[in-house]
């Protein structure tokens, strides 16, 4: 309630100035009276609503507009201007029209100097918007003289004040809002007093009601534009914490596996923040045995995060009951058509157990995914299993186990389709190329080869992806690795 605690203060100053005059005792004291109530009921009005004196929001705006300078200020004209006619100040044929002219000027303080008081106590130091000072300074000027050429014209060329106002409601929000209004009222309303402008050739009050009318307009245009923007940015802030959130919760940092060199690379497409449907995990189950997961959810957005979701834990508690990678599979189709009928996945899962001399079993089951590859430590290339069934599609998968040994120096390499279809449509790499780049990294570490075969692929490849892309590398060491292990 910044703007009303200062109204006290200038109520006072008009009891002492008053005082020294031929005013009646008694009509200062209701004048004085009329301003303090006005600051009181307003504050307890706004405070009643849940008012903001930040005006980051709409309904604060409207209230400071409604409550603040329409409700509250009738109180002080009221008073006032009873308090002048008691005292035969005016005559009681004027009490409308200085009535009109005391309300009107309050108002006006209330959305022109209110504004720019409330914003500078809560909005230091001034850099949340996007514009920057030597823009500020531009758009003051531009507003200073659009003003001027408005104002001293007696053509209406009023429409011109808007386009600058607007700019530096846009961009500098709620303190360039007030400024905006601030400058404009400081040129309007002493060059319309002078008989000067578009409102020349009315009375003086007529011409003073017509400016600040204008000037409060324009208050209001800006500062329900910057209220509309910062409610804007709240909502775009908070979708992005929980956005951040949730991806880092549905992609978890790799842990260190003994025995086996670990790395994983991901790469989001689309918009920022748009959580996508590529997941991986990696985990050591009861056993001691190694799960691995990369799978794929059709779409974004939230509902492909509650699918991935749904995935990553579903497979997590399976593996506690059973250890065949296909009928882990199934479970999870099952859960799937059971909680998210409307969504699909699909899904690579393996079973990695680590034996003595460096040497690993892996035991693989694919829904529907891309097959893996198994890169040999002297640059061969295997290809691993058959696809199987797209997850929650159809109520019976067909799903099967597939085994492959893992020696020294030898690699297990799971991937998204975003990788091979980064140009898609125009060209999509076949398996063969796939294999060729994947052969180049042979004798490299883990996060090497992450790395290496993205470089080959995507060298050349668009600024935007368009689709997200992981690749999850786990390796078998051969003695100290080429590289820096992920």
């Amino acid at each position: 309630m910044w703007g009303y605690r200062i109204w006290p203060g200038v109520a006072l100053g008009a009891f002492l100035a008053n005082a020294w005059t031929d005013v009646p005792l008694y009509t200062t004291l209701g004048i004085t009276t009329g301003n303090t109530l006005e600051a009181v009921v307003g504050a307890w009005l706004l405070n009643r609503v849940g008012f903001r004196a930040s005006l980051a929001r709409v309904r604060d705006v409207f209230a400071l507009v409604v409550l603040g300078a329409i409700v509250s200020t009738t109180v002080s004209a009221t008073i006032g201007v009873t308090s002048l006619l008691v005292g035969d100040e005016i005559a009681s044929g004027d009490f409308g029209l200085v009535w009109r002219t005391w309300w009107l000027g309050d108002m006006g303080g209330d959305l022109v100097i209110a504004p720019v008081l409330l914003i500078a106590a809560t909005h230091w130091p001034y850099d949340r918007a996007p514009g920057r000072w030597i823009e500020a300074i531009a758009a003051a000027a531009l507003t200073a003289g659009v003003a001027v050429l408005v104002f001293t014209r007696d053509v209406s060329l009023t429409f011109l004040l808007f386009p600058p106002l607007l700019w530096t409601a846009l961009r500098f929000w709620q303190p360039g809002a007030a400024a905006a209004t601030l400058i404009t009222a400081a040129i309007a309303v002493p060059l319309t007093e002078d008989d000067v402008g578009p409102f020349s050739g009315y009375s003086p009050d007529d011409r003073l009601l017509l400016a600040q009318a204008l000037v409060g307009v324009a208050s209001l245009t800006g500062l329900v534009l910057a209220a509309v923007l910062t409610e804007r940015q709240r909502s775009e802030d908070a979708v992005e914490q929980i956005a951040d959130t949730l991806q880092e919760s549905l992609l978890p940092e790799l842990p260190a596996v003994p025995g086996l060199e670990a790395a994983v690379d991901f790469h989001a497409a689309g918009e920022r923040h748009l959580v996508g449907g590529d997941f991986y995990d990696v985990f050591e189950g009861d056993d001691g045995a190694w799960a691995v997961v990369v799978g794929d959810v059709l779409g974004k957005g939230a509902e492909a995060a509650a699918t991935t979701s749904l995935a990553r834990y579903t497979i997590r508690a399976e593996t506690v009951h059973e250890q065949r990678p296909s009928e882990i599979l199934t479970r999870l189709n099952a859960a799937i058509l059971r909680q998210t009928p409307d969504q699909s996945c699909s899904v690579a899962y393996g079973r990695m157990e680590l034996n003595g001399g460096g040497t690993a079993r892996l035991t693989m089951s694919i829904g529907g995914h891309p097959l893996p590859l198994i890169l040999r430590a002297d640059g061969r290339v295997e290809t691993l299993g058959e696809p199987g069934s797209l997850l929650g599609v159809r109520p019976t998968p067909v799903l099967a186990d597939y085994q492959a040994d893992l020696g020294p120096g030898d690699a297990l390499f799971l991937y998204t389709d975003g990788l091979t279809e980064a140009y898609a449509p125009e060209r999509i790499f076949t398996p063969e190329e796939l294999g060729s780049a994947l052969s180049a990294q042979a004798g490299q570490s883990a996060g090497s080869i992450t790395a290496g075969i993205q470089r080959r692929l995507l060298a050349d490849g668009p600024e935007r992806l368009r689709d997200d892309i992981v690749v999850l590398v786990l390796r078998v060491p051969a003695g100290e690795p080429d590289g820096d292990a992920v």
